[in-house]
């Protein structure tokens, strides 16, 4: 059960008060006891000093009896006991016993100070008197010299029951003293728990979701302006929480409107927020507080949300027959990633179509342009000079939707997901020496050099037959488009990736193009590429294989300074 804000304070105060008070009863009283015992001590000295004088005399010849007349003498009447004691400790004359029962006093601790030349004081108990004693003992001296010793003594008692009264008096007067500081604290813990209380309720009240919550402001004190305070926070939090109930609002309805799959997953791969597509595609009613894995099959998922350094990622996703482009976010917080499914299915039918399609021209193609091809050769050799200058025409026109037709199929064969690469170790300068070979002739013929700067170490495990088909592309490519200069193809290797460059010193492409010549059937001077028999496909065909091998390729080009071509492979 928590205790009132009331209580705390009063206790509080309670506490310091019965501390103080017995702290001061205890100090004042050892304080006073110590004051007293040495003003009753040098009232002692101080009032028996005459006696110092008329003992010297006596003293120094040791007259015994003279001795115990000034003893009976000083120590008779005023409760206070006198000792005289030879330089030697042998007691001489004392007030209250007799000295021959007496032993020698040199061992005494107020005697033996005494002795030093100083005064000696002490404090305890007396086996002749059977009593707690103060001792205080003189030296007496004679022109520097030591005769004896002089001790005064006194009963504790007799003071101890002046100190109780004052003992008394003191504790009356503490607790006089503290029972009025308490009715004081509980007063002012009263003023203080008041404010104090109505400010812990509003913010009890605020923190359960009521924000129409006003403390009462009075005074003019330090609480006057914590209370204004504490409601302008109140009504900054109302219009901050209706904002963003606001939001929330409006966000849940952009979220319910949306015709894509929704998913909020929190660190460990739950299902904290979703909306009605979701739930379709998962073909579950309620997934909320679900893992990912429960309603949704697939590895994609997996890898992007245990290597969170890769989202943002997007990819293609087969779910349940149907395909999904998943695109996977992270908050900028960290805590959650958004996954959207986008219901692609019948974007990917009319892709197969298409791809069908292209397959089954090409095909079709295929035959009879070849045959077109071989009649043409041979009305080459027996057609007469007249008719013989259209033919070279119709033959070259041949080879190009011959060498389309080949392009398509390859492009159609790539873009085919069932392909798996043909994986081996691949030496990179062995396969471009060999590539060199081919186009050795063309290069000869536009006298154009070819440079290669690869190391021998450079090694990748990839598929050698689809690499040969790339750099093909981009070397025909360089040869087709440089008129003078030549090609250089150079590699270099990092810790996880091998970066190869193909670089001409041809007429180049323009900016605004260069953003677009890995398109299917793209081409930037369309006159020059039908005269050096390009088919727009070599460059599509060539992402086409750095992207199944997970890599990339860039293009950096300006005109009449060259291109470069960078391709970059994970080892």
């Amino acid at each position: 059960m928590k205790r009132p804000l009331f209580l705390k304070i009063y206790l509080a105060f309670l506490v310091v008060i019965v501390l103080s008070s017995g702290l001061t009863i205890l100090l004042s009283y050892e304080a006073i006891k110590a004051y007293y015992i040495r003003s009753t001590s040098d009232a002692m000295v101080a009032r028996n000093r005459p006696l110092q004088e008329e003992a010297l005399e006596a003293l120094a010849e040791r007259r015994t009896s003279e001795l115990a007349a000034l003893a009976k003498k000083y120590g008779g009447g005023n409760r206070t006991r006198i000792t005289i004691i030879a330089r030697d400790g042998d007691v001489l004359a004392d007030s209250a016993v007799d000295p021959a029962s007496m032993y020698n006093h040199a061992s005494r601790p107020e005697v033996a100070e005494a002795l030093g030349g100083a005064i000696g004081r002490s404090e305890r108990y007396s086996p002749d008197l059977k009593k707690d004693m103060i001792y205080i003992a003189l030296p007496v001296t004679r022109a520097g010299e030591l005769l004896g010793v002089i001790r005064y003594s006194q009963s504790v008692e007799e003071i101890s029951q002046l100190l109780a009264t004052l003992r008394n008096r003191i504790i009356f007067v503490s607790f006089l003293v503290g029972f009025l500081s308490l009715l004081i604290s509980l007063a002012f813990s009263h003023l203080l728990a008041s404010p104090l209380g109505e400010l812990l309720k509003a913010s009890e009240r605020i923190a359960n979701g009521d924000f129409n919550v006003h403390v009462p402001v009075s005074g003019k004190d330090a609480f006057n302006d914590l209370a204004q305070g504490f409601n302008h926070m109140a009504e900054q939090l109302q219009g901050s929480f209706t904002e963003l109930s606001r939001k929330k609002e409006e966000l849940q309805s952009i979220i319910s409107s949306m015709a894509e799959g929704f998913l909020l997953l929190d660190r460990e791969g739950r299902v904290t927020l979703f909306n009605a597509s979701a739930q379709t595609i998962a073909g579950q009613e309620n997934i909320g507080g679900k893992h990912y894995w429960e309603i949704l099959r697939s590895t994609f998922l997996a890898d992007i949300l245990d290597h969170p350094e890769g989202i943002p990622a997007s990819r293609e996703l087969p779910l349940n027959g149907r395909f999904y482009l998943c695109s996977a976010s992270s908050l900028p917080s960290g805590d959650a990633t958004v996954l959207i499914l986008h219901d692609i299915t019948a974007m990917k039918q009319m892709e197969r179509i298409k791809q069908d399609l292209v397959v089954n021209v090409s095909h079709e193609l295929n035959t009879p342009l070849t045959a077109i091809k071989g009649f043409t050769e041979t009305m080459l050799e027996e057609t007469n000079e007249e008719h013989r200058q259209y033919l070279p025409i119709i033959k070259r026109h041949t080879d190009r939707l011959i060498n389309i037709v080949k392009d398509l199929l390859t492009l159609s064969e790539l873009e085919d997901k069932g392909g798996p690469l043909q994986r081996e170790w691949v030496n990179m300068k062995a396969l471009i020496d060999n590539l060199a070979v081919i186009f050795e002739p063309r290069l000869k013929e536009k006298g154009l050099s070819l440079t290669v700067d690869i190391p021998m170490s450079i090694r990748l495990a990839a598929d050698q037959f689809r690499l040969e088909q790339l750099f093909t592309n981009l070397i025909d490519n360089a040869i087709k488009y440089t008129e003078k200069g030549g090609i250089s193809i150079s590699a270099e290797q990092t810790e996880s990736a091998c970066m190869i460059r193909v670089q001409d010193t041809g007429i180049g492409i323009p900016a605004e193009h260069l953003g677009r010549v890995f398109e299917r059937f793209y081409v930037v001077d369309k006159s020059r590429s039908r005269s050096v028999g390009g088919t727009g496909l070599g460059l599509a065909i060539a992402k086409h294989i750095v992207g199944q091998h997970n890599g990339s390729i860039s293009v950096e080009s300006s005109l009449t300074s060259g291109t470069t071509f960078t391709i970059r492979l994970p080892l």
